[in-house]
């Protein structure tokens, strides 16, 4: 399943520091996985004390991560 960063996610990832690989072991492997709007998936992994979420779209076998942030501590 090939995976894209969209240039958002990128600018945004390099702006909040967060690295592609942690992005991208979320996006393989989340702890959950939400319905979004407009056929997006928010994809949660709980990375030390925080959870990183991923927002993505699936388009056929393509994922594009669309951003990247964390939240507090809720999982």
């Amino acid at each position: 399943m090939p995976i894209k960063f969209s240039d958002h996610a990128k600018f945004q990832l390099k702006k909040r520091r967060i690295s592609q690989k942690q992005i991208l072991e979320t996006v393989r492997n989340p702890q959950e996985i939400k319905p979004s709007y407009k056929n997006r998936r928010l994809r949660r992994k709980l990375i030390g004390d925080k959870i990183l979420q991923v927002v993505t779209i699936t388009e056929g076998s393509k994922i594009t991560i669309i951003s990247g942030y964390y939240l507090r501590k809720q999982l």
